[in-house]
């Protein structure tokens, strides 16, 4: 849209020079200057007639321009058309239920030891077997974490002590013995999740503890658990980098995520698709750009359209997610130095 002004522009000077006498006689000055006489004095007398028409009346205002809005992608999350204005307090519940650990395993080594038993291995007890910490909710000292975390792994294991998290459990189950004879089909399975899958296999859960949650509250979910907006699918690694991104996940437990961040960061995901227009009905996946299947050249070609910089690495991951944040917030992110997400 053409920008809209409400500065009111003065007469050119080829106006005012037009409009200057060219007989000395038709002026009336008190100067003697023949110069006053010929140019001066039109020139204030036409500047001053055209001051006074222009703004009487009138209040001058700065310039002000007015932008139509980038264009953004609005992701839907069911085929049903009901949607909510806001998420609930029990649909965040819900939500959070299904997805967390009522215990968190926490690896002091943050991931730095080989398990490899090393003679002196500061992470050995006397017994040869591996430290790690340990947190319940019947243990905790403080509210926050009564009602459990959503934990910041697939899985952990000590040798003596393995845990999977609930989360990853829902989310990627085991393929199927009609997948077992097709390895490739069956990896595939394990670490990536759907779109339409990922709600079928939320569904499933919810009905089986007869729970309803929103369409809406779906979508925040899935938007909360991607690194940005609007991925067609999700793979484990990248639901552990949403998670430790979140704001307000506990460094001190290796990222783990409390009720309250979760809530915090769901009901934001659940505003923002509201501000970008709410759920569409039809297809989920109608607005949702693959661009998983695009090469790389494609991707970077697609950047420079928008007038994005390609400063970043030239990683297809690092790439995409470049472009989702850009479809999400109409502007490129900036990428924080240490938990390498976008903002």
């Amino acid at each position: 849209a053409a920008p809209i002004r409400r500065l009111h522009h003065l007469p050119s000077l080829s106006l005012i020079m037009e409009s200057c006498p060219t007989n000395s006689s038709q002026i009336k000055s008190p100067g003697n200057s023949i110069m006053q006489q010929r140019f001066l004095a039109p020139l204030f007398l036409t500047l001053s007639s055209s001051l006074s028409s222009s703004v009487h009346g009138f209040q001058l205002h700065p310039p002000q321009t007015t932008y139509s809005s980038p264009s953004r992608v609005v992701l839907s999350a069911s085929t049903s058309s009901t949607t909510t204005d806001t998420l609930t307090d029990t649909e965040v519940q819900t939500l959070f239920n299904v997805l967390a650990d009522s215990t968190l395993l926490y690896d002091p080594s943050r991931g730095t030891c080989c398990r490899n038993r090393c003679s002196g291995c500061t992470y050995l007890d006397p017994a040869g077997n591996f430290l790690f910490d340990e947190y319940t909710t019947n243990n905790n000292n403080t509210e926050e974490d009564s009602r459990g975390w959503l934990a910041p792994y697939v899985n952990v294991d000590f040798g003596e002590r393995i845990q999977t998290s609930k989360w990853s459990t829902l989310l990627f189950p085991p393929a199927s013995s009609d997948d077992s004879d097709d390895d490739d089909k069956s990896a595939k399975k394990k670490k990536e999740v759907e779109r339409k899958e990922f709600t079928t296999l939320l569904e499933q859960q919810l009905s089986s503890s007869s729970s309803v949650v929103s369409p809406l509250a779906i979508q925040a979910l899935w938007n909360t658990l991607s690194p940005s907006v609007g991925y067609p699918r999700l793979t484990s690694t990248e639901i552990i980098r949403a998670i430790k991104g979140m704001e307000g996940a506990k460094s001190e437990m290796g990222g783990a995520v409390t009720y309250d961040t979760f809530a915090k960061n769901l009901v934001a995901a659940g505003d923002q698709i509201q501000q970008l227009g709410g759920l569409s009905d039809g297809d989920e996946d109608s607005n949702v750009v693959d661009y998983d299947a695009m090469e790389k050249e494609e991707l970077l070609g697609l950047c420079v359209e928008r007038g994005m910089k390609t400063n970043f690495p030239k990683m297809k991951r690092i790439i995409i997610e470049e472009l989702r944040f850009f479809d999400a917030n109409g502007r490129q992110g900036k990428r924080h130095p240490v938990k390498n997400t976008l903002s």
